[in-house]
C-alpha cells in the first residue's frame, strides 16, 4: 500500500485511496493475470474479517491493461483506485472497482488499525473475453491457482 494511514472524510466528503500488490512471476514461462479479480480482504481492529459486498450493475469490456503478461523473473505492480465516502449520514464505506463493471464495498464504523490483504484465484488457463476493440476473443496463458498476499496495516484516523 503506498499510503497506509488515512484520515477519514468528513460527512459528505470523500477521500481517494490507492493500494495494491506486486505480482512476481517465479515460473519459467510467461503468464497472464486477470487483474479485476484481485480482491481485498480486511480485518477490523479486533482481528475479525469484515464483510465484503460485491455488486454489479453493468459490464465493461476487457482492456489489455486488465490482463497483462508477466515475463518470468519480472514483477508487475497492480494499484487500484478506491475511496472512502459517505452513504447517508451514518454509513461510511470503502469501495473500489472489481470484476469488469462491479464494485466491492466494506462498511466502517470506527477509526482504528485494520489489516488488508489481497486474494486472486483463477481456475481457467483460457478465457473467452469481450475485448474493448476486438469484440469476443479467446485469450490464453492465464496463471492457474490461488494467491493470498500478506496482511498490511491500514490505519484510519478521524479529525
Amino acid at each position: 500500500m503506498p499510503k497506509n494511514m488515512v484520515t477519514l472524510p468528513k460527512y459528505r466528503e470523500e477521500i481517494p485511496v490507492q493500494f495494491g500488490v506486486r505480482i512476481t512471476n517465479q515460473a519459467s514461462i510467461p503468464y497472464r493475470f486477470d487483474l479485476p479479480f484481485i480482491l481485498p480482504e480486511i480485518l477490523d481492529p479486533h482481528g475479525q474479517a469484515m464483510h465484503r459486498s460485491l455488486n454489479k450493475n453493468a459490464t465493461r469490456e476487457v482492456e489489455n491493461s486488465d490482463i497483462p503478461i508477466i515475463i518470468p523473473g519480472e514483477s508487475f505492480d497492480f494499484l487500484m483506485d478506491a475511496k472512502f465516502d459517505w452513504y447517508g449520514e451514518n454509513y461510511l464505506r470503502f469501495l473500489g472497482n472489481a470484476i469488469y463493471g462491479g464494485i466491492w464495498i466494506f462498511w466502517y464504523s470506527q477509526p482504528g488499525k485494520y489489516q488488508v490483504r489481497f486474494t486472486y484465484e483463477n481456475q481457467l488457463p483460457n478465457k473467452r473475453m469481450l475485448i474493448l476493440k476486438e469484440g469476443w476473443a479467446e485469450i490464453d496463458g492465464f496463471w492457474i491457482g490461488k494467491l493470498i498476499s500478506q496482511f498490511a496495516d491500514l490505519i484510519l484516523f478521524s479529525e
